[in-house]
């Protein structure tokens, strides 16, 4: 059995593509609600350059929100868009493998987004 069949079976038990798109989003969710209450509290400063820019620039509520909608979000779906094309070596015409890399981007941005989420849970205590 090939590593990608074993990944469509494991994804494929977490729901396909709508599961990895709800464990980004929870992970993406706690991401940013911990970040946020952490910055508000002034118990954390933001660690990207770009960002501290942008939340100098704008304040931080809105220069968070800026920042997540207009760079974070494209950043993710263009990395997704990367991944599938990386797993189906330039052809489009292999949607199990197209669906194989939108799963595992959304899952992986969605696993990495709880680890930050509880790591900044320390500055929230």
């Amino acid at each position: 059995m090939g590593a990608k069949t074993r990944l469509r079976q494991w994804y494929g038990r977490i729901g396909g593509v709508t599961g990895a798109v709800a464990v980004c989003a929870l992970g993406w969710a706690l991401d940013f609600a911990t970040t946020w209450i952490a910055l508000g509290r002034g118990r954390a400063v933001e660690s990207q350059p770009p960002a501290t820019h942008v939340f100098h620039a704008l304040g931080l509520p809105s220069g968070m929100i800026m920042y997540e909608a207009l760079i974070t979000t494209p950043a993710i779906f263009l990395g997704c868009r990367l991944a599938t094309r990386a797993l189906c070596n330039g052809s489009m015409d292999h949607p199990v493998e197209t669906m194989l890399g939108e799963q595992m981007s959304f899952a992986s941005i969605g696993a990495i987004s709880v680890i930050v989420a509880a790591f900044n849970a320390q500055y929230l205590i």
